[in-house]
């Protein structure tokens, strides 16, 4: 049996949401034979300082793995 290496990016304003949303996909994918070779997270904060307080954060998640062909 062959495999691809693939990457699935998702990203959210809130951890809580990309953490079930990243959930939601491993226990599918899991289902499908699949290998994780790597899960990254990144937080991205950008500052506007033109507006006192504000702070916007983004949160994003890589997940890459391998998936079986058929032949």
């Amino acid at each position: 049996m062959r495999y691809v290496k693939k990457v699935k990016i998702f990203s959210s304003n809130n951890d809580a949401v990309l953490e079930n949303i990243v959930n939601v996909f491993l226990s599918k994918e899991i289902e499908r034979g699949f290998s994780i070779m790597s899960i990254q997270y990144q937080i991205i904060s950008n500052d506007d300082p033109n507006t006192v307080g504000y702070s916007a954060v983004k949160y994003s998640c890589m997940v890459y793995y391998s998936e079986p062909v058929e032949e």
